[in-house]
């Protein structure tokens, strides 16, 4: 299993269920990491939430998802070209990995 660190729609129950034809297993407890901040970036005509490093910023909130190895290129899909996947450790010590503005 791959974990993410979500702080989007992946999270989302009927996401999953739409986009993927299953629901992921999502930690019942949310987690925190800092160093980055969120912000709004309007692609294919609406605006969707990014992660951008930023040292001095905020802690961001989201959901660690366990995704299955071989539904990766689908959520890579699903992401889009616009992000990209970084390794990120949480506040909590978990390694996750977390889709970013590319």
């Amino acid at each position: 299993m791959i974990k993410i660190f979500s702080y989007g729609t992946l999270c989302e129950k009927d996401v999953q269920l739409r986009e993927f034809g299953q629901e992921f297993y999502v930690e019942p407890h949310l987690d925190y990491i800092t160093g980055w901040d969120i912000i709004k970036v309007k692609m294919y005509g609406e605006y969707h939430k990014v992660a951008i490093p930023n040292p001095s910023s905020s802690t961001i909130m989201g959901a660690i998802i366990h995704i299955p190895e071989e539904m990766m290129p689908l959520v890579d899909e699903y992401e889009g070209l616009e992000y990209k996947k970084v390794n990120i450790k949480t506040l909590s010590d978990l390694d996750c990995i977390m889709y970013v503005k590319r």
